[in-house]
């Protein structure tokens, strides 16, 4: 599986930079005005904190859900990549991710201008609760600037020698990029190993048997995550997994032909399901240990050439 030649991985995927931000109606207190509030004096202070809500936060609950709901798509349907808020989504999925994209985009201004229309309902509301806690700056008068939702398409790719840069930093900036690209293969290969890893598990638990001998409710959604997982590994598998294509295969196997019914008042197939997962999570697992644990990388994209940026969306 091993595979250090990179310079073809982005017509298999593109990196998907996404930003979103939601108002924070939070202010921390001053040691003054705790002190005031406490009746202790200033030397007092040094063991408290407080904070003031500007509103009733549970306002903003719709807008944080969109933008949690996003990123939980996201996660389905990307690989990890070694840099914050940048992920690597495979080319055969990115008309899919886009689409979906700006569905939620929409749904989320739409929760934005529901709050906003709340917005001075909520502001009179808190001056009544604050009282001379409130402060009239900290509302912005044009509510709707405090959020965003937005989304880019970035192409890495290994400086040329083309470029303005010297032999000796066209050296580096290689070097850098061969190591960015050998952390986010395996960070891509764990993230499948490990999701099937869950499935597989999930399978496992739903098959044993309870101490009264009775199996627990088998539903067919659990051997459908096995046939969706394998469905979507044809495009996340992007730095070819052999093992872990042969394992899923041998999975699928496994329940062809296998309903819960059949599951369910079948013994045999029950055992003979439950055999087959044990040895394929057994497998996996090991494979998932065997593996070099990188940490994730924080900081700033390096110096790398970028030949694409796509015109951001929104």
């Amino acid at each position: 599986m091993e595979n250090t030649d990179y310079k073809d991985i982005f017509k298999k995927a593109c990196l998907l930079q996404l930003s979103t931000s939601v108002w924070q109606p939070t202010r921390v207190l001053s040691q003054a005005v705790l002190a005031e509030k406490t009746g202790r004096g200033l030397q007092d202070m040094t063991w408290l904190r407080g904070r003031k809500y500007l509103i009733n936060t549970e306002l903003l609950g719709p807008v944080k859900t969109a933008v949690q709901q996003t990123f939980n798509m996201i996660r389905r349907t990307s690989l990890p990549f070694p840099m914050t808020s940048i992920y690597l989504i495979p080319k055969d999925l990115l008309s899919q991710v886009d689409e979906q994209l700006q569905q939620f985009q929409t749904r989320f201004w739409s929760k934005v201008e529901d709050f906003e229309a709340l917005y001075g309902v909520a502001r009179d509301e808190a001056k009544g609760v604050l009282k001379d806690l409130f402060d009239e700056s900290e509302y912005p008068v044009r509510i709707r600037s405090k959020f965003n939702f937005e989304w880019r398409y970035l192409a890495l790719g290994v400086p040329t020698r083309t470029t303005i840069l010297t032999p000796a930093i066209y050296e580096r900036e290689k070097e850098k990029f061969q190591k960015l690209m050998d952390e986010t293969r395996e960070l891509a290969v764990s993230a499948l190993r490990e999701e099937f890893s869950q499935i597989v598990t999930h399978i496992v638990e739903r098959l044993d048997s309870n101490s009264n001998g009775k199996g627990k409710t088998i539903s067919s959604t659990m051997f459908n995550k096995i046939h969706q997982f394998i469905d979507d590994l044809g495009s996340k598998n992007l730095f070819g997994d052999a093992e872990l294509t042969e394992l899923a295969e041998e999975a699928k196997a496994a329940i062809r032909g296998v309903n819960p019914s059949g599951v369910k008042y079948s013994e045999t197939i029950r055992e003979r399901v439950h055999n087959d997962m044990i040895n394929i999570k057994t497998i996996i697992d090991a494979s998932i240990e065997d593996m070099p644990r990188r940490k994730l990388r924080l900081e700033p994209p390096p110096p790398f050439e970028m030949p694409l940026a796509m015109a951001m969306a929104g």
